[in-house]
């Protein structure tokens, strides 16, 4: 009986560490496309839970797009993402996994940054959750110390999926 309870006690701290949320307490999240592209962003949903707003998007591939604030969130495990994109007539609905556990520990150890245009010396540990998507479907997620080309710029990709073209949805639902 010792032991039944012994092991029960085990295999329920084992659950509890796997299971223990993230918490971000102030995260970035920037929605871009790859270079030249002229997509209307219509839904980025993390975790079935908190969403970005994004809009139109039309650049920068892996840096800063269209950006918004969150608090207090735990750390995203999958991305959803739907986009129209107005040069190819084309809409996309899909997902990109996300290693949460790489992205928080990459946040845990931010670096500064110096803005090259300004010269500004940046220390303030904000990380950025980038959702980048190109014209053929593709989805990657990067988390980074800066939203663009900087000098000490970190960034690392903790995520990837593919899109599938949609029929759009009716008129009234647009």
């Amino acid at each position: 009986m010792a032991k039944r309870l012994f092991m029960l006690s085990i295999l329920i701290v084992i659950n509890t560490a796997c299971s223990i949320t993230r918490d971000i307490d102030e995260l970035a999240v920037v929605v871009s496309a790859q270079n030249g592209s002229d997509f209307m962003v219509g839904a980025v949903q993390f975790d079935d839970s908190w969403s970005a707003p994004a809009g139109s998007v039309g650049c920068c591939w892996k840096d800063g797009g269209k950006m918004s604030f969150t608090y207090d969130i735990p750390f995203p495990k999958k991305v959803e993402v739907a986009w129209y994109d107005m040069d190819t007539d084309l809409f996309r609905v899909g997902e990109a996994t996300i290693d949460n556990k790489a992205g928080y520990e990459f946040i845990q150890d931010l670096k500064p940054f110096i803005n090259r245009r300004t010269g500004q010396y940046k220390d303030r540990k904000l990380p950025y959750l980038i959702v980048g998507m190109k014209r053929n479907g593709l989805i990657k997620v990067w988390i980074s110390n800066a939203p663009a080309d900087v000098l000490g710029r970190q960034i690392l990709e903790i995520g990837s999926g593919m899109a599938q073209i949609k029929e759009l949805p009716p008129e009234d639902e647009r």
